[in-house]
């Protein structure tokens, strides 16, 4: 299996140089496992947005494409947390806390009043 650092995703994602994004597209459309890390897709996520100006609908649905390709491994709580990322107004980053804290079962702390309503709407 092969962990992929934030630029290889972003030259896949963007073709923005073309020599990288030709090596990243093998790599990531070829027959090996590749793992996403939950960094590198925060990163990600972070750039195609601030630098590359991506709409928050437009990142949420390539990144949940991009993920369910079946050769692409991330830590089962990725999915949820991009799905919160689009339905809720927090960060990226938030969102991750709160689908890790949701899927591992844990109880969640935050002085951020917003992020912790948010949490609870997502307790089932």
């Amino acid at each position: 299996m092969i962990s992929l650092d934030t630029n290889y995703l972003l030259r896949f994602l963007t073709n923005d140089i073309k020599s990288q994004a030709l090596i990243a597209k093998k790599l990531i459309t070829g027959s090996e496992d590749i793992y996403i890390s939950t960094i590198a897709l925060a990163e990600t996520v972070y750039f195609l947005r601030n630098h590359y100006k991506k709409t928050k609908a437009e990142i949420c649905e390539e990144m949940s494409l991009f993920i369910k390709q079946p050769n692409i491994k991330t830590p089962e709580f990725i999915l949820p947390a991009i799905s919160i990322y689009r339905s809720e107004n927090i960060s990226i980053y938030d969102s991750l806390l709160i689908a890790e804290a949701l899927n591992k079962k844990l109880k969640f702390k935050t002085f951020d009043k917003k992020l912790s309503k948010v949490f609870k709407k997502y307790l089932s």
